[in-house]
């Protein structure tokens, strides 16, 4: 076990944020990197990240670590920091405006120009020498603002990973897991691992979040060959773990668990004993097949059913109370499909326009590529 406390640049005299690094395992052979908190207001994974590194540092006293483990157990200092009036607001970066969880990747054009690298038949050798390429490109990165420079702290301990796990929540949801589409398999089996309820495949190409600056870069080098370049590019998932208010042991512990029996699925933890998968219907949609619902008037949202239901079109699934009518006023918010309620908001007082629900449904809802979020 390693622990180290990296500092962070700073644009403001005597402000020293830092990171927290922990390592467990061989440094030799693959490389998973998981962190928490890069939304500096979503703390069921702050906790989750406590209880890995409990158990790493037991899996690493018994010998049973065959992966290098890298944890971030708060991803966002910066964000921690900007606390409002007693509420971290840790969301996006005041400096900037910018969503902590946007903004990061590597540019399209660096891959597309890229001609200094000799790949080579070797799929392994290739692998190597592009994940060291993806790291000199993080390095030699000129931060000028704070943000910048977190990403580029975070990602100079990441880019290079085999896996690349980030823990966020939504404000009420049943646990969802995001993926690339392209990696079905392994997505699949991190979601029942987890004992997700919907697993969201997505369209790397385009924007992309932390999970996707990973992924993303192999994927656009792969299109611009015909043959098979790699043989084991980064897998990166982000994982909802639930909504804001599912902070507790006995869940922390459940999801560690889970974290911990994927890597034991991919080989990479001997000897552990996990308790029996618990099996949850798994709902697998593109991220283009979720409905978003949103307020029509401002007002107080009340819901009409709960996380888990399957709604059919027309169904009214919520209620805005008036606030500045004559009389006490109700109206009704209808599902617009069928789906399935995995998310809804504890910002109960919504303007027009405001997300209160999330269906997953089986058609086209959006453009690919669409961001959930800002």
């Amino acid at each position: 076990m390693a622990f180290e406390l990296q500092p962070l640049a700073t644009n403001t005299p005597g402000q020293q944020s830092n990171l927290a690094i922990h390592r467990f395992g061989p440094t030799s052979g693959q490389k998973v990197y998981i962190q928490a908190g890069l939304h500096a207001d979503e703390h069921p994974g702050l906790l989750v990240a406590q209880h890995l590194i409990e158990r790493l540092a037991q899996l690493e006293q018994a010998d049973q670590l065959k992966a290098h483990f890298v944890i971030v157990p708060f991803a966002n200092p910066i964000g921690l920091k900007q606390r409002i009036f007693g509420h971290v607001n840790g969301r996006c970066d005041l400096a900037t405006g910018q969503n902590f969880n946007r903004g990061m990747s590597i540019e399209r054009a660096q891959i597309s120009d890229l001609t200094e690298l000799a790949f080579t038949a070797d799929l392994q050798s290739n692998d190597v020498l592009f994940r060291q390429w993806l790291l000199t490109q993080i390095e030699q990165r000129k931060p000028s603002f704070e943000i910048a420079a977190l990403h580029q702290a975070l990602l100079s301990h990441s880019i290079d990973a085999h896996y690349v796990l980030d823990l966020h929540c939504d404000d009420v949801a049943l646990p969802h897991v995001f993926y690339g589409s392209h990696q079905h398999e392994d997505g699949q089996l991190l979601a029942h691992c987890m004992s997700a309820n919907v697993a969201l495949e997505e369209d790397v190409t385009g924007t992309v979040a932390f999970d996707g600056s990973h992924t993303q870069p192999w994927i656009l080098m792969q299109a611009l060959h015909s043959e098979s370049l790699f043989k084991q590019p980064c897998f990166a998932a982000t994982l909802e773990l639930r909504g804001q208010a599912d902070v507790s042991p006995v869940l922390a512990d459940q999801d560690a668990e889970g974290i911990l029996n994927f890597f034991l699925q991919k080989g990479l933890i001997n000897n552990l004993e996990i308790d029996a998968m618990k099996e949850q219907p798994l709902k697998t949609i593109g991220v283009d097949q979720v409905k978003l619902v949103n307020a029509t008037a401002p007002g107080i949202v009340t819901y009409n059913c709960d996380l888990g239901d399957f709604v059919k079109a027309g169904d009214v699934i919520a209620q805005i109370a008036l606030l500045d009518q004559p009389t006490a006023t109700k109206i009704n918010i209808a599902a617009p499909c069928d789906g399935l309620v995995f998310s809804q908001t504890q910002h109960f007082y919504a303007n027009p326009g405001q997300t209160i629900a999330m269906l997953a449904t089986n058609e086209r809802q959006q453009a690919a590529g669409t961001q959930l979020a800002f």
